[in-house]
């Protein structure tokens, strides 16, 4: 399916809960103005300062995360304490909620700079600093999930937007490394980008944050089961028709920047 423009009143609570997907800046700003000149970099750094914030407030995010955030989430709330995976978590704050509700979380993210996107800090230094104000203890590798040294399996893997940036080869290794994780009857939850500026609705292939890729070949190479999505809003399906998904735009949420709404799909592991 794709992500709408209309929340779920059970989504809206959880981002008012967890400041997603933008963080509480109103309220820090009230913080800063109280401080004085020669401390507002000590506040800002500070751990009360991060918690005021929240954990969403140290990653870029597109408005379509206002959707994807709850909605992924709402794919693994029913399991207990569990060893879950995300793939390119950066510095955003699902990784720390999902530690907070008692989950053994692993990031893997090479911290490339995507399209306009910079880091301005060394991330794994603030990894670090967000991992001490939020009590929690998620597990940073720095590098690419082919690249990374993980072992032991997931009962779940989450990908936020990270699939449709990079290459064709680097697609395949990361779902080649999904299936030897990934534990029997574990799931698989995506969000995918679909750019209106490129194929299937122009002629265009790329553009400078990547590529629409078919959801209906992803879930063939994996020979994984769907559990959530709709085929007639996800691309690649034969069910897809752009000049349906056009007709719609209304009903989706779209980011502001550029032309990209999300495509939201699950997938369960055979046993």
């Amino acid at each position: 399916m794709l992500a709408r423009r209309e929340l779920p009143m059970e989504y809206d609570r959880w981002n008012r809960t967890w400041g997603a997907p933008f963080g509480r800046h109103q309220f820090a700003s009230e913080m800063l103005k109280r401080a004085g000149t020669a401390t507002r970099d000590t506040v800002l750094r500070s751990a009360t300062m991060r918690r005021a914030r929240g954990p969403f407030a140290f990653q870029w995010n597109t408005v379509t995360r206002t959707y994807e955030y709850p909605w992924a989430y709402s794919q693994v709330a029913d399991l207990g304490p569990s060893r879950i995976l995300e793939i390119g978590g950066a510095l955003s704050g699902l990784q720390f909620v999902l530690a907070k509700d008692g989950h053994d979380v692993h990031n893997v993210d090479p911290f490339h700079n995507y399209g306009n996107g910079a880091y301005g800090t060394d991330p794994v230094a603030e990894h670090a600093s967000l991992n001490r104000a939020f009590g929690t203890d998620v597990q940073l590798h720095r590098a690419s999930l082919p690249a990374a040294d993980l072992t032991g399996s997931f009962s779940a893997i989450i990908s936020i937007s990270t699939l449709e940036h990079l290459t064709a080869d680097e697609v395949r290794a990361t779902l080649t490394a999904v299936k030897q994780l990934l534990a029997p009857k574990g799931v698989l939850v995506l969000t995918i980008d679909l750019f209106l500026n490129l194929v299937p609705f122009c002629h265009r292939t790329t553009n400078a944050w990547g590529r629409n890729l078919s959801v209906a070949w992803i879930e063939e190479f994996l020979g994984y089961s769907m559990v959530a999505g709709d085929r007639r809003e996800l691309y690649g399906y034969a069910e897809f028709s752009s000049d349906a998904i056009l007709s719609r735009l209304e009903e989706f949420a779209m980011n502001f920047d550029f032309p990209q709404m999300a495509q939201l799909v699950a997938f369960r592991a055979p046993d």
